[in-house]
């Protein structure tokens, strides 16, 4: 990466954060030291590292956001109850529940193909997709039953985790971007899984 014309800019996320940067080639030289596989074979290398990146990436489990936020529903004051007693809120939240018992499993599976020495399957893909999905589904979940506290990102005594629900309403959609879009996923898995064909 510190080879000549090697060029990195940062993306600032809306949040303030960076994780994420524009790299330019122009006429870069890779001595063949540093050469990571066979010649001309690096989008080969790529593809193998992203699909190892996308199973981690799925290792993570959103549960705890959603365990938090119907914490918040059973304590936010609406018409004299609280969210909680909307039943429509309850079979959103409830839904959340599901898809992240779901997404549970398929990690297992993904966690059976490497236990067994396996190169990772369409599992890490499924979950890349399933779970950046499923964080933008908690975050726009966590807005509408927030409200004015999903936005003003200061703790408040109704909502004192405010801050942290507007972090994750401002930057949810980045995870359907990062290790390849949502989009991606989908052409994978349709072209590798169902044998659907390109283009």
């Amino acid at each position: 990466m510190k080879s000549p014309g090697v060029v990195v800019r940062p993306l600032v996320l809306a949040t303030g954060h960076h994780h994420f940067n524009e790299v330019f080639f122009t006429d870069v030289l890779v001595p063949k030291t540093q050469l990571l596989g066979p010649i001309n074979q690096g989008w080969k290398v790529s593809t193998t590292t992203l699909m190892y990146e996308r199973h981690s990436s799925g290792a993570r489990n959103p549960i705890g956001q959603v365990r938090d936020l119907i914490a918040v529903a059973r304590r936010l004051p609406v018409d004299g109850g609280t969210a909680w007693d909307d039943p429509k809120i309850r079979q959103r939240l409830s839904q959340l529940l599901i898809d992240c018992e779901a997404m549970k499993y398929t990690r297992y599976r993904a966690l059976t193909r490497q236990i067994r020495g396996e190169p990772p399957g369409p599992e890490g893909s499924i979950l890349k997709l399933s779970g950046s999905e499923l964080g933008v589904r908690i975050a726009d979940a966590a807005g509408e039953l927030l409200g004015m506290h999903a936005i003003i990102n200061v703790s408040t005594e109704l909502v004192p985790d405010a801050p942290r629900w507007f972090n994750r309403l401002v930057a949810a959609r980045q995870y359907t971007i990062s290790a390849g879009t949502s989009e991606i996923q989908r052409n994978i898995l349709g072209e590798r899984v169902l044998g659907l064909p390109k283009g």
